[in-house]
């Protein structure tokens, strides 16, 4: 799986050093205030070649992990990745009460269309991005959200 990073992890020189964080003008920061963002993360899993990139932000006392599922990601299967992510945001490091899975609507569209009900079995629900955007309708034309309490 990945590892999470923080100023504080010590990075052992032979190791690859970690992805760095996205630029300002990305599609990631559209999503939630820089200033929002508690701990960047790089999630890998290696049986499907899955990479999942994402952050875990605090608001009103509630964390959430955010997640990107890129259009590399849509498609192929998910399980183990999907049950990796639900662990990692349930964690004791993370303690996270939500995970939002945030969907490339650029992805072939049947595939995004067989995920998003995939996803809805599993207990996700359509969502924006009102609580964190102070009560402002926000969608987006890159996403789709979807949130599940973990």
């Amino acid at each position: 799986m990945g590892m999470r990073y923080n100023n504080k992890t010590s990075i052992d020189k032979s190791a690859p050093l970690p992805s760095p964080s996205p630029s300002t003008d990305s599609a990631i920061d559209m999503a939630v205030p820089n200033n929002a963002v508690r701990e960047w993360v790089e999630i890998w899993e290696y049986s499907a070649g899955l990479r999942f990139r994402g952050f875990v932000t605090d608001k009103n006392g509630q964390s959430t992990l955010f997640v990107f599922f890129d259009k590399s990601v849509i498609g192929p299967d998910l399980k183990n990745g999907l049950m990796c992510l639900l662990e990692l945001a349930g964690s004791e490091d993370f303690g996270c009460s939500n995970l939002v899975v945030c969907l490339d609507r650029s992805a072939d569209q049947e595939d995004l269309k067989d995920l998003t009900r995939d996803l809805g079995w599993v207990g996700f629900e359509l969502t924006t991005l009102d609580r964190w955007s102070k009560g402002v309708a926000c969608t987006s034309d890159k996403w789709i959200f979807l949130d599940m309490e973990v």
